[in-house]
């Protein structure tokens, strides 16, 4: 049920899709629904907590497949370019604008785990030399992040115009340049540039 209803909201947007859309997708009665779920902030509140426990299952996992801290990154980063196909430019915007509660209760929260991870991850890249000493594994997260969450406005980034898969392609690619050493430098050539990504997406 939650996988179901989380692929409407995540693939259509928030605002559009209604109780009575989800309920028939699922094949049941909207009372049923109903029932399981008091309103549909509700059930969107548990298909976020459902999507974000998969993130973390699956951020594990590529950490156990990768070598190092820039090979964690680029499997990151093709798993995202994945699931950006199917999630709806203005999932975020409506999420903040319709769902203050879930946005400020649950999502500020992942995102600091999410800044976290990657500061940490960062520091690794530091102490294995491919990224520069003088980096700030804070700064260079919330930096990371800050570009990342301007995908979302789709004013100064139409989704017809700009492609969020080359946008976040440019984004990466170039905070990883911007942090590398002349060893990072060329495990990023290595994995962003020649294909080898094929064998594991």
């Amino acid at each position: 049920m939650i996988d179901q209803a989380s692929e409407l909201f995540f693939k259509n947007g928030i605002r559009s899709v209604t109780m009575n859309d989800v309920a028939e997708a699922l094949g049941i009665s909207k009372r049923t629904l109903y029932e399981c779920f008091p309103n549909k902030e509700a059930l969107l509140g548990q298909c976020i907590d459902h999507h974000y426990n998969i993130y973390i299952a699956k951020r594990q996992e590529l950490e156990r497949q990768a070598q190092n801290p820039v090979d964690v990154i680029h499997r990151h980063f093709r798993h995202t370019l994945l699931r950006l196909k199917d999630h709806h430019p203005n999932f975020v915007n409506e999420l903040k604008k319709l769902h203050p509660n879930i946005w400020n209760n649950r999502i500020l929260d992942m995102i600091k785990e999410r800044e976290s991870y990657t500061t940490k991850l960062i520091s690794h890249g530091i102490e294995q030399g491919y990224f520069r000493e003088e980096t700030d594994p804070v700064i260079a997260s919330k930096l990371l992040y800050a570009h990342v969450d301007m995908m979302s406005d789709t004013g100064a980034f139409p989704p017809d115009r700009f492609p969020r898969t080359e946008l976040f392609r440019h984004i990466i690619t170039g905070f990883l340049r911007s942090l590398a050493t002349e060893k990072g430098l060329k495990e990023v050539e290595n994995l962003f540039y020649n294909n080898k990504y094929e064998e594991y997406v």
